[in-house]
């Protein structure tokens, strides 16, 4: 029977002979062939916030990257804008992110919302190497990562490992050496030495902040009210989740805003966290008292106006000395794409060669061992300060439960501010917002019928 298909050209033939022959050959014939480059492993995505301490942690990145060929990216925004991108991308099924800064603040809701890798699993079944945990400072290995503990967020038998401390601080004050010689003053060890010696300072000295402090309506003023109430004892919960924010302490806490609020120029309920270490290090104010991130701000050779004209000194004692404990937490989100290699730039980014490095650049520590290194503190005598100050670390100085980010920005950081601007007594103030409190807490099952 004839064929109606047309002859096969002299092209076809020879693709058809080529591919008979290729399937004959021999299996190591065939691995001998050349094979196609393999496409290279997707770039490791982190996000960082906006601020000088993760500088120096992109450029210890880059450096991993040169010795190991990983790439790494990362996005970089204002670190109160974080929560909401991380809330949206970090429940999807599969994120972009392998590794994420956040506000040690919120690390409970995240766990909550099972967004978060267990270290101490990764770490028992060997898939992550984390170096000698216990050489981290314990409350900022507290305050940043631990969850399941008393309270939810403190440590104890039944809590876990979420994240680690990165860019961690507690407050300490800090002040110009020039101007307390010059006027033969003294740093205020209490809140009664304090308060008096705004009016000094801004008598001496008419043309500068004698204390500069943020006050912005919401987290910021908010911050500054917690220093001062866990100063004076206050605690915002008590073990049963009563809330305690209408006491001595926090009224007393509002009339220290208020006063550093009057004997500042302008006022302070404009002020960001930003605006307060821009005032001190441009020499515009004689004392801050807030996060020990001040410490690269007032060393940085170029921007500050201040270097080698500060000192340091323990957060004044109201009734109790007490510190804040606080910063940035570093975690491996649940849906990394690229979770093996994440782990390992975990371990490595945290380890004690790297907290050292840092260190060495003007990075606050979060290992016991680097603020011992006797090189680090010749380069850094403000070391043996900080060493002190956290004996006082205090990891409970604020919830860090999922609700406390609407209590931080809405109801106190509201409240709180028109207290200081003066539309309302700090009394009715902080009686509104036990109010608020107690009904958001009693609406998220904190309270049994």
């Amino acid at each position: 029977m004839s064929s109606n298909r047309p002859p096969a050209s002299p092209r076809r033939r020879r693709l058809l002979h080529s591919t008979l022959a290729a399937l004959a050959m021999p299996a190591a014939a065939l691995a001998a062939l050349p094979k196609p480059a393999t496409a290279p492993a997707p770039a490791l995505r982190l996000m960082f916030p906006e601020l000088p301490y993760f500088e120096l942690l992109k450029n210890q990145l880059k450096k991993y990257s040169d010795s190991t060929g990983v790439r790494i990216e990362v996005d970089v925004m204002p670190y109160l804008d974080m929560r909401d991108a991380q809330l949206k991308e970090l429940q999807k099924a599969k994120g972009k992110y392998d590794l994420v800064v956040m506000l040690a603040a919120w690390k409970t809701e995240y766990v909550s919302r099972n967004m978060l890798a267990d270290l101490d699993k990764e770490q028992l079944a060997g898939r992550l190497n984390l170096e000698d945990v216990e050489d981290i400072v314990p409350a900022y290995l507290t305050v940043a990562g631990k969850v399941g503990g008393p309270r939810g967020y403190l440590d104890g038998p039944s809590a876990h490992l979420f994240a680690l401390p990165v860019g961690s601080e507690t407050s300490i004050l800090a002040y110009r050496t020039d101007i307390f010689q010059q006027h033969g003053l003294k740093p205020p060890a209490s809140y009664d030495e304090l308060l008096p010696l705004l009016h000094t300072l801004k008598q001496k000295e008419p043309g500068m902040q004698p204390l500069c402090s943020r006050g912005q309506r919401g987290h910021h003023i908010s911050h500054a009210w917690l220093l001062h109430f866990n100063a004076y004892g206050g605690e915002a919960f008590d073990a049963r989740w009563r809330c305690k924010v209408h006491s001595p302490a926090g009224i007393k806490a509002i009339e220290v805003l208020r006063a550093i609020h009057a004997t500042s120029k302008g006022g302070i309920l404009n002020n960001s966290y930003s605006d307060m270490c821009n005032a001190f290090i441009s020499g515009d104010a004689a004392m801050y008292l807030d996060s020990t991130n001040i410490f690269a701000l007032a060393n940085d050779s170029v921007k500050s106006l201040v270097q080698d004209k500060v000192a340091y000194a323990l957060h004044p004692k109201g009734s109790v000395y007490s510190a804040e404990t606080g910063g940035f937490s570093l975690a491996m989100p649940k849906n990394a794409p690229s979770a093996a290699r994440a782990m390992q730039l975990l371990g490595w980014l945290t380890s004690r060669q790297q907290d050292k490095a840092i260190a060495r650049k003007g990075g606050i520590p979060m290992r016991i061992s680097t603020m011992r290194d006797v090189e680090l503190q010749i380069i850094y005598p403000e070391y043996a300060i900080l060493n002190k100050q956290l004996e006082y670390a205090n990891p409970n100085w604020r919830p860090i439960i999922p609700e406390w980010p609407l209590i931080d920005e809405q109801i106190l950081g509201s409240l709180l501010h028109d207290a200081v601007a003066g539309t309302i007594t700090p009394a009715a103030a902080l009686e509104q917002a036990q109010e608020k409190i107690t009904e958001l807490m009693r609406k998220s099952g904190h309270y049994r019928s």
